[in-house]
């Protein structure tokens, strides 16, 4: 889907500002980019944005808009997106979550413009875990519609909204039936090694506090659960922490990285030395990542993260741990799928995988 003229970026999560990354030095590289950084709090971190908005890139701009708090709140941010959209005059408008308010508002700013969607992650694959029926979703979108002033859709499906025209995901083959009948495009991990994508993520990590250059020795990274499963199924510490050991024993360079809430650091909670292992932040998004490794083998939880890894990053190969023995859900099984469409199989069912 070939792309002119400006562009205005609304990214929700630092992800939704990782795929924007791509999209404005590959397909939206002509003309001014926009990014605005809808609905942070005040605490949130988006290193990817930090650093698009303290470099100066020519012809990129980076706004925040914080999180609205109340109707009347609400009222008046999005009166100030509609009337920025407004001056702007984007010939396309990218979205990351089409459920937003902020999108709606930057439509009415900008009705002609061509409406993107960025996948959003699983939920570019599998229905909403709380769609509602067609006619109470119409009821709600009436009423939200009346209390902010605003035209507004809340479809069952992510992207799946009459307001988005096209779509740019990781697996076009595998989006759910809310954008199968969209024009789609799969992002190319060209875009991503592009150098100021790499120069972008590398600034990224240091706000995060890991040098970046540090990812072209790794041989392994391990991405871990959240804390809470870890310290439940010792099997899996146990399984992690000899994998860990094995790596090293044999000289590669090994990177552990918490979860996001996790409330410890990564070599604590597998019980190996910390001056053995390179401990990637991990308040720092493992998207950013992608574009930095080198033939690095990465392990780890069920999580987008491992589909940007596999789909964009180079000649690295990602695994995820192996499934739980519990009986799986309609979603879970659905999640499963996807994941094998990227290539991300299971850790240790092949041999080799210990290599």
């Amino acid at each position: 889907m070939p792309h002119s003229g400006d562009t205005l970026f609304l990214a929700a999560t630092p992800l939704h500002t990782f795929f924007s990354l791509g999209l404005m030095y590959g397909p939206m590289r002509e003309g001014r980019r926009t990014l605005f950084l809808i609905n942070r709090e005040s605490d949130e971190f988006d290193p990817l944005g930090q650093a698009l908005a303290g470099a100066g890139w020519p012809g990129v701009e980076v706004a925040e808009f914080k999180a609205m708090q109340g109707r009347f709140s609400a009222r008046r941010s999005l009166n100030e997106l509609t009337a920025r959209v407004r001056a702007l005059a984007p010939a396309a408008i990218a979205i990351g979550n089409d459920h937003r308010l902020e999108f709606y508002a930057a439509i009415r700013g900008a009705p002609d413009a061509r409406r993107i969607y960025i996948d959003d992650g699983l939920y570019s694959y599998l229905p909403h875990r709380y769609a509602k029926s067609s006619w109470r979703q119409g009821l709600s979108n009436w009423r939200r519609s009346l209390k902010y002033g605003l035209t507004i859709e809340r479809p069952a499906f992510v992207g799946g909204s009459k307001a988005v025209q096209s779509a740019y995901v990781l697996l076009p083959n595998q989006v759910h039936a809310g954008l199968r009948a969209k024009p789609l495009q799969a992002f190319s991990p060209a875009w991503f090694a592009e150098p100021a994508v790499q120069q972008v993520c590398m600034e990224a990590a240091g706000i995060a506090g890991f040098d970046a250059h540090r990812c072209e020795a790794l041989g392994l990274l391990v991405l871990l659960p959240h804390q809470r499963f870890i310290e439940t199924k010792p099997e899996l510490r146990q399984q992690l922490t000899s994998l860990v050991l094995q790596r090293l024993a044999c000289g590669q360079t090994v990177a552990l990285k918490s979860h996001p809430r996790a409330k410890r650091p990564a070599h604590e909670l597998l019980g190996v030395r910390s001056d053995a292992v390179v401990e990637v932040p991990a308040k720092l998004p493992a998207e950013v990542l992608a574009p930095l490794l080198r033939r690095t083998q990465v392990v780890g939880a069920l999580t987008t993260s491992l589909l940007s890894l596999s789909v964009l990053g180079r000649a690295t190969r990602v695994f995820r741990l192996p499934d739980s023995n519990d009986s799986l859900n309609e979603l879970e099984l659905g999640a499963r799928r996807v994941y094998d469409a990227a290539g991300v199989k299971v850790f240790g069912a092949d041999p080799t995988d210990q290599q």
